[in-house]
């Protein structure tokens, strides 16, 4: 990279406009103004993350914030310690502070018995959280793209996720204080972005090994799909867009509904009246909030459908299992939601 350019002001025109592209987008559409903040930014030292920590860098400098970046080795590579080492320099060249820590990833995952991805996800997200509490940040930067969302879209359809969860990954996560700020960028863009500042990154060879679901998305249904239609990822970002207003909508409705939901020694009672007063579809977003809100387990489709279809028939005493040992049972009241205790139910 050429280090005389460290200021925003000093970037090739392209370069700069993009930077202020990428705050614009975050303080308009994700209501989050970053570069005025105390930002951690989670760098690997792959390209997409390599330009969040440029474009972080360049606009908290011209904006009054503030830069740290966090790196976590997950010892699944040989090369990952020279990923270490690459963010290490780079971090040098830009006056940033780093926060780096190794773990077994491998081990991690054995001992959990969960796959090395999910594994992988706890752990980098546990290390961001522990990194911003350390460093007093207020937010934490990650640098999924465009590319990503269009297939956390894709794998969101394969797994049968509803409307609005197709729309892919939310850009700012208030509750886990967690930014997506290139989330409508292309890769390409953030590609085109380092090479205009002669700045190189990393190649993680692990994302080119087709026998994961999310590799095959990326090397295979993505570009058949853009093979189809060149301007695929412009209709991702408009989907995206549409859920996220979709998704503001009944959450504002719910927030009407919630509370009128009873909780009574450990049922919810879904009021008749509430009911009667709801869509179906808001009816069965109702379903699955209450549901939620009694312990784990994923609210499947077609067992809302069932569920709302006994309570458009009012068949009172019918109920409808869900995971999580859940009941949902239609009364004269409304909808009855527990948990049930199969240890009392086997007797």
């Amino acid at each position: 990279m050429n280090t005389t350019a460290q200021r925003l002001q000093d970037l090739p025109r392209p370069a700069a406009r993009f930077c202020l592209g990428i705050g614009r987008f975050a303080g308009r559409e994700l209501g989050c103004d970053f570069p005025a903040l105390r930002c951690l930014v989670a760098c690997s030292g792959g390209a997409d993350s390599t330009a969040l920590l440029l474009v972080a860098k360049f606009l908290c400098q011209s904006r009054g914030g503030s830069v740290v970046a966090a790196h976590l080795d997950h010892s699944l590579r040989q090369e990952s310690p020279a990923d270490a080492s690459f963010v290490a320099n780079l971090c040098a060249v830009l006056d940033v502070a780093l926060i780096s820590e190794r773990q077994d990833i491998a081990a991690l995952a054995q001992a959990s018995g969960l796959g090395l991805e999910e594994a992988g996800r706890n752990a980098r997200y546990g290390f961001l959280e522990r990194a911003r509490r350390e460093t007093g940040a207020d937010i934490v930067l990650v640098a999924h793209q465009l590319n990503d969302l269009a297939e956390d879209q894709l794998m969101r359809l394969m797994r049968g996720s509803g409307w609005p969860a197709l729309g892919g990954m939310a850009g700012h996560d208030a509750q886990r204080s967690l930014l997506r700020p290139l989330l409508l960028s292309p890769r390409a863009a953030l590609e085109d972005f380092l090479k205009i500042l002669k700045q190189t990154w990393r190649v993680d060879g692990s994302n080119f090994d087709r026998a994961t679901t999310r590799n095959r998305v990326r090397h295979e249904l993505l570009p058949n799909l853009l093979s189809h239609n060149p301007c695929y990822l412009d209709g991702v970002a408009r989907l995206w867009r549409q859920a996220r207003m979709d998704g503001a909508h009944w959450d504002q409705a719910l927030s009407r509904l919630l509370p009128q939901v009873r909780l009574e020694k450990g049922r919810r009672l879904i009021p008749a009246s509430a009911l009667s007063a709801s869509p179906a579809p808001l009816r069965l977003r109702l379903y699955k909030a209450v549901l939620e809100t009694a312990g784990p387990g994923q609210s499947l489709c077609d067992a809302l459908f069932r569920l709302d279809e006994l309570w458009v028939q009012r068949a009172s005493g019918k109920s409808v299992r869900f995971p999580g040992d859940k009941e949902a049972r239609i009364s004269r009241a409304g909808v009855v939601l527990q948990v049930i205790d199969r240890k009392k139910e086997c007797g």
